[in-house]
């Protein structure tokens, strides 16, 4: 999570009031009787860190706030097996940037239309995370690299849809397929970035683990992106 806090700090910046507290149930002892926060990050490295109860009182004692869940990698199945914070919270630490984002943005900019409310659905907060599938505003020729042909198949489908033309050789992007992570895989990204110095590379995952992607990151990847979430 370390990294997430030295990013919230600069993005946020110093000027701001910043409250910091290791237990969720004492966060009412650190304002005034008539203090609120407006953004409230929670950071989660396990399952049932917080009880029900933990939980309720920190959301009614700011029921007007924004909130965010960060969770870690050993909370993933937390979603489906535990119903202690509401989906509509909950984003996993490789995806959180974006979603404070968009939530300091809410608080500062009144974008309504975008605000995720507590009780939204399952479907209403897959449609609404989703990433573009190449986040760069003007066409590009994509390389698709992947051991899988529907995946192939499908992520050309989007391209073209999006824009974007896909080519067998001089790409300007390269959308590569992680998985199944290994030797293999590292061999043909270190081959394509050998081929292809000047390309931009977004790697493609089933699960988008911080290990994974500082690996990628390391080879000269831009961004990893979860095939889940490919709109």
């Amino acid at each position: 999570m370390r990294s997430l806090v030295v990013w919230m700090h600069e993005y946020v910046g110093s000027a701001k009031r910043w409250v910091t507290s290791p237990d969720a149930t004492d966060i009412a002892s650190l304002f005034a009787e008539d203090e609120f926060p407006d953004l409230i990050v929670v950071f989660q490295s396990w399952p049932s860190e917080f009880s029900v109860n933990d939980v309720n009182r920190l959301l009614s004692f700011a029921p007007l706030a924004r909130v965010v869940v960060c969770y870690g990698a050993w909370c993933e199945s937390d979603g489906r097996n535990l119903s202690i914070w509401p989906p509509s919270i909950r984003i996993p630490v490789w995806a959180a940037q974006p979603r404070i984002e968009r939530e300091w943005q809410l608080i500062h900019e009144s974008i309504a239309q975008h605000a995720f409310p507590w009780s939204a659905s399952r479907e209403e907060i897959f449609a609404g995370e989703q990433p573009t599938i190449i986040p760069l505003l003007s066409p590009q020729k994509v390389l698709i690299d992947t051991p899988d042909q529907a995946i192939r198949q499908y992520v050309a489908e989007r391209l073209n849809e999006a824009g974007h033309s896909v080519c067998d050789g001089d790409p300007s992007v390269i959308m590569f397929d992680a998985d199944p992570w290994g030797s293999s895989r590292i061999a043909a990204l270190k081959s394509l970035r050998l081929r292809h110095p000047n390309a931009i590379v977004f790697a493609l995952a089933n699960l988008v683990q911080p290990s994974l992607v500082e690996q990628l990151l390391d080879f000269g990847v831009e961004k990893v992106l979860p095939k889940i979430a490919i709109p």
